[in-house]
């Protein structure tokens, strides 16, 4: 396989979806073909990196070292008295997606068994901030889909819930895009998809999670790989 100086997207999962639909979109641009290869075999071209994510824990801890905005945590029930929140985010997985392993129960209640909890803070809004190269290059909003039928959990706002990502008529808080930098920047990395909250009360942003390898599909490919073009020249 002969690369010379062309673009690659290096990743450990070189069979993700996500990144499949990045590399299409990079290939039509470009006028060849843009390989998914291993970080090994990079071997100094130019290369359009995607690193694995970071366990959920080890990300709450860079964010309160760093004085990012984000909900208080501890990693044993005990540390759960120090919340000021009424109500407790049990995050029985630290490294899923899509809500799988939340569970929110009021604080006095017996807590469920889990590696990591977080005081649960009322959001208004929720949004998905896009960060490359330390820049921001796209925002979307978690709201309710048009024709949900099923029950609907405001606290867990996922696609089984019925909420899915808008990306037109974001009126975004002033600290949303603040908050995300400060988030990447806190894990040492240049790029992520921050998960943030708005709470209105307080009229403050809260970040959630950076995901390393966040689901990409029509506008997000599209910015993807205006931000990847304009980065490294090609």
């Amino acid at each position: 396989m002969q690369f010379t100086n062309k673009l690659v997207i290096s990743s450990e999962n070189t069979k993700s979806k996500a990144l499949k639909a990045l590399a299409n979109e990079l290939s039509e641009r470009l006028g060849y073909r843009v390989y998914r290869v291993t970080p090994q075999r990079v071997r100094g071209r130019v290369a359009a990196h995607f690193r694995r994510g970071m366990d959920k824990r080890e990300q709450f801890r860079a964010f309160h070292n760093s004085l990012c905005s984000a909900p208080m945590f501890c990693l044993h029930p005990s540390g759960i008295d120090g919340f000021d929140a009424r109500r407790v985010v049990a995050r029985q997985l630290t490294a899923s997606c899509e809500g799988r392993g939340v569970v929110v129960f009021n604080k006095g209640d017996t807590p469920p068994p889990a590696p990591l909890y977080t005081e649960y803070i009322p959001k208004k809004k929720e949004f998905r901030v896009h960060v490359w190269n330390n820049e921001v290059i796209h925002v979307s909003e978690k709201r309710k889909k048009k024709g949900f039928k099923g029950e609907r959990d405001t606290s867990v706002r996922n696609t089984a819930n019925g909420y899915v990502f808008c990306h037109a008529d974001i009126s975004e808080p002033g600290d949303l895009r603040t908050t995300a930098l400060a988030a990447v920047g806190a894990l040492g990395r240049t790029y992520g998809a921050v998960d943030v909250i708005w709470n209105e009360t307080r009229n403050k942003c809260y970040a959630l999670e950076v995901n390393a390898r966040p689901g990409l599909e029509g506008t997000t490919v599209k910015k993807y790989a205006d931000a990847i073009m304009k980065g490294m020249n090609v």
